[in-house]
């Protein structure tokens, strides 16, 4: 008797759909006299309680894991932190943020590798949900199949292979996820192949008490990692492990490299000769490898910036010293920046075709230190990204402010990219869809001309280290009053779960949270309960987050998405606006009512040059 797979997205062609004839059948005659009419009859019952068994079991797992068994699933085409927190513990396990729901999902990482899913311009739900898989598709894609992006390579691609390899951010969630965006889209337009780490213990994602498993994770758990490899021709990812034992086994090893000048020593032994590190916990002497046999640039993400060379060939710092316009970097960069170029920019936006040196101007946002990805670093076997808050090593801030790419194509190529690949997995935008569709209904029923609207907030408190953000329930209430209709249906995400907190708000609206859709999100694994959050949140139609949250951040990039394909419940204005405020601080409430140009320190918010305009090359190709 067959079982539904777990869900573990990866590549498979549009439709595949089990033949009846599979099924077994029952034939009522004798053949040839040898099978008496009793045994005919015992043997027709017996597939009529198979079948019925099959039946009860399918029903009852359906969501407990959400399969991508062909049998159950349409594939449709679209035609046209948990939040911040800079200082992460030894040991992850001992913080938990109680919920009250539990799974027992396996982790994408513990799948196999090769199972069924859908490729990355489709949404995978079952039939059997409410709204439709077709429902979802229309409510929570943003991302397209444009075939010139996976048909793109870095000019600086060779043909032996080289490494990108980093640590995981020791802070939140969304910490972890913007430095993989960011080191991910370094490896491609730098032609290497990313080195993913492997699984371990997220910080606050230990959220499952009955099965421990689904505590250690890895980035396969969360994005479509395996597939983005197949489908862009130009982006190459593989495991750790693979690459331990192609490159640290073989041929000598690896050398031991000199930071300072990119030369290589003698080889470094492996420790212990380990390739799989997923069930270690202690990863601290295979990171140390790493930084021996890696090319390590000290990167200060408030002060210095990487510069792609169009021309592989005149990349080095002579090369680029065109870009810097003496009348900014006059050795009072910041300074100059604040008072010369940041408020030309206000509503200003620079064109995303303009020359480099005009985008430089708007990019540099005050740093001194521009780092040029020159023959050095080209000719390094492995560039590695260590993680070490007190050594200054850390890339917490968003891949479109760390990188300038001088070719104006390739850098609107990396914004398509994390738009349309690096994505959550289908199944916590299905399981969201499904939320979604509860609250329309339930805003409907509350306002029967609202269309189905519903605003939202996320309210960062919790563990949250700036104080200025954590407002009373009766400041919350008077700081998002301007922009929710009294009465309204609101969804909140919080990490705020005393329920007596909200009753100024419930008093004024018809107030959500995510635990009321226990039917809804039942059998998913909790730690994906935040990124449920997310997605919820990003639909209403208005809209109100927390400074300095790299969670609230996050959503306000997605509406940003959903913006920019003109979703007629957030609103559509074109300019890199979105309909979102703050709650506090009260000076910082109007930012994303606005086009501002990126400033340090970057990671506080997101900014509209990550979806503005991005597709602007493609309409010029059609």
């Amino acid at each position: 008797m067959s079982q539904p797979k777990p869900f573990a997205p990866t590549i498979r062609s549009p439709k595949r759909v089990r033949s009846k004839n599979n099924l077994p059948s029952a034939n009522s005659k004798h053949s040839k006299g040898f099978m008496s009419f009793q045994k005919a009859v015992l043997l027709v019952l017996m597939i009529i309680i198979s079948l019925l068994l099959f039946a009860i079991n399918k029903v009852s797992t359906e969501w407990k894991t959400i399969s991508t068994n062909p049998t159950w699933q349409h594939t449709f085409k679209l035609d046209e932190d948990h939040p911040s927190h800079p200082d992460h513990p030894d040991h992850p396990d001992n913080f938990d943020h109680d919920h009250d729901h539990t799974s027992a999902a396996i982790p994408h990482s513990q799948l196999p590798l090769s199972p069924p899913s859908a490729s990355l311009s489709t949404l995978n739900c079952p039939t059997q949900m409410d709204p439709s898989a077709a429902a979802a598709v229309k409510e929570m894609v943003y991302w397209e199949d444009i075939d010139s992006d996976s048909q793109w390579t870095s000019s600086y691609k060779t043909a032996s292979p080289k490494y990108v390899t980093f640590e995981a951010d020791q802070g939140g969630w969304n910490n972890i996820r913007m430095a993989m965006e960011t080191i991910l889209v370094f490896a491609a337009v730098t032609g290497r192949t990313l080195v993913l780490p492997p699984p371990k213990s997220m910080y606050l994602l230990n959220k499952d008490k009955e099965n421990k498993g689904n505590n250690k994770l890895a980035f396969s758990d969360f994005f479509h990692l395996e597939d983005i490899a197949e489908e862009l021709k130009g982006v190459d990812i593989i495991t750790m492990e693979e690459f331990l034992k192609t490159e640290a086994l073989n041929n000598g090893g690896l050398n031991e490299i000199d930071d300072d000048t990119g030369s290589t020593k003698l080889p470094v032994p492996l420790p212990n000769d380990l390739t799989d590190w997923s069930n270690t916990y202690d990863l601290k002497p295979l990171n140390e490898y790493l930084r021996k046999v890696g090319y390590v640039k000290k990167m200060e993400t408030t002060k210095d910036f990487f510069v792609i060379p169009e021309d592989p060939q005149k990349s080095s710092l002579e090369d680029m010293e065109y870009l810097l316009d003496q009348d900014v970097f006059d050795g009072e960069a910041k300074q100059n920046f604040e008072n010369k170029v940041k408020h030309s920019y206000v509503n200003n936006p620079t064109s995303t075709s303009a020359d480099p040196k005009e985008r430089m101007r708007e990019f540099y946002a005050g740093r001194k230190t521009m780092h040029v990805y020159d023959s050095v670093f080209q000719n390094a076997k492995v560039i590695h990204f260590p993680v070490d808050h007190k050594g200054g090593f850390r890339m917490l801030t968003h891949f479109y402010c760390a990188i300038f790419c001088e070719d104006w194509r390739t850098d609107l190529w990396t914004k398509r990219f994390v738009r349309d690949h690096v994505r959550y997995i289908d199944e916590i935008y299905c399981v969201a869809a499904k939320v979604i569709e509860k609250l329309r209904k339930k805003s409907l029923a509350n306002n029967p001309n609202g269309g189905g609207a519903f605003d939202s907030l996320h309210v960062r408190r919790g563990d949250f280290q700036y104080k200025i953000t954590r407002v009373t329930e009766e400041v919350l209430y008077e700081n998002t009053k301007e922009h929710l209709t009294p009465g309204s249906t609101v969804f909140v995400g919080t990490d705020e779960f005393d329920k007596s907190y909200w009753k100024t708000m419930k008093e004024h609206y018809d107030v959500y949270f995510l635990d009321d859709f226990k039917t809804e999100i039942a059998g998913m694994n909790p730690n994906y309960y935040g990124m449920l959050d997310q997605l919820i949140t990003t639909k209403g139609k208005n809209f109100y987050g927390t400074f300095f949250s790299t969670f609230t951040g996050y959503i306000n990039r997605m509406r940003g998405y959903f913006d920019d394909r003109g979703d007629e419940l957030i609103g559509s204005v074109k300019d890199g606006t979105i309909k979102s405020w703050y709650i506090a601080p009260t000076d910082k409430k109007d930012e994303m009512a606005q086009y501002m140009p990126i400033r340090p320190p970057f990671y506080p918010r997101e900014f509209p040059v990550a979806w503005r305009d991005i597709d602007a090359d493609v309409h010029d190709e059609n």
